[in-house]
């Protein structure tokens, strides 16, 4: 795969590469269809997660047909979140897609702490 997709339309050059992970967004006219939801995409292999935090008072009954993964998130307070990650869609083929999942476990858990911090300097910037 090239470094870089370049396209000349119009004259204008636009850069046409996608990053390696994106959250899909449902906003459009049919008004927010993935509220509350955290949809991820490995766009190199066309591979569709989906992420929940679970109640830890809450029983989880796993569908072994449906491919999926309990992980752990240490929040930057000290407590410790369980959540889930369950396959939709992937074009891969299962030797590849644990590896895929740990990154996308990877990729969420450093999403997550990026957003820890923006709140802890939004509620900053509010005391000043």
């Amino acid at each position: 795969m090239p470094k870089r997709i370049w396209a000349n339309i119009m004259d204008m050059e636009l850069n046409l590469e996608l990053p390696e992970w994106a959250f899909l967004n449902g906003s459009s006219h049919l008004g927010n269809t993935l509220e509350g939801r955290d949809i991820l995409q490995h766009n190199l292999s066309h591979t569709i997660f989906e992420l929940f935090l679970l109640d830890d008072e809450e029983t989880i009954e796993e569908d072994p047909t449906v491919k999926s993964k309990i992980f752990t998130f240490n929040n930057i307070w000290g407590e410790t979140e369980t959540h889930l990650i369950v396959l939709h869609f992937t074009l891969i083929d299962d030797s590849q897609l644990e590896e895929i999942m740990d990154k996308a476990i990877k990729f969420y858990k450093e999403f997550m702490d990026w957003e820890d911090a923006s709140l802890i300097i939004e509620e900053t910037s509010k005391d000043n």
